[in-house]
């Protein structure tokens, strides 16, 4: 009787072992399998055009022509307003400039 019990326990620890190996054999490495994270780089952003000294005089002629209390001088791409402004005509005119892609606005307008 106890013989017949050793059997039973080895064979039902060789038919686990068994099955656990072939499981684990059929199995194929998978990439996801890696525990390693893939690095990818952001692409460069464009980079932003800033227009020339020349193309923002001209274009300043004109985006201030409707504000005869402003006026804006250009050097090294940098606008700058002096004069005064009402406060609500302030958005439309810093959107007109800021169409001309320059590379700053120093206002320096006194608001009414």
């Amino acid at each position: 009787m106890k013989h017949l019990k050793f059997r039973s326990v080895v064979i039902a620890l060789l038919l686990t072992t068994g099955i656990s190996i072939t499981s684990c054999k059929s199995k194929t490495k998978d990439a996801t399998d890696d525990t390693t994270v893939p690095t990818t780089t952001a692409p460069a952003p464009a980079p932003v055009e800033v227009s020339g000294d020349d193309a923002l005089r001209t274009g300043i002629a004109d985006a201030t022509k409707d504000y005869p209390g402003v006026t804006a001088t250009v050097n090294n791409g940098e606008i700058t307003l002096t004069g005064s402004l009402q406060r609500s005509k302030l958005p439309d005119l810093m959107q007109r400039l800021n169409s001309l892609s320059p590379k700053k606005i120093n206002n320096n307008l006194k608001l009414n």
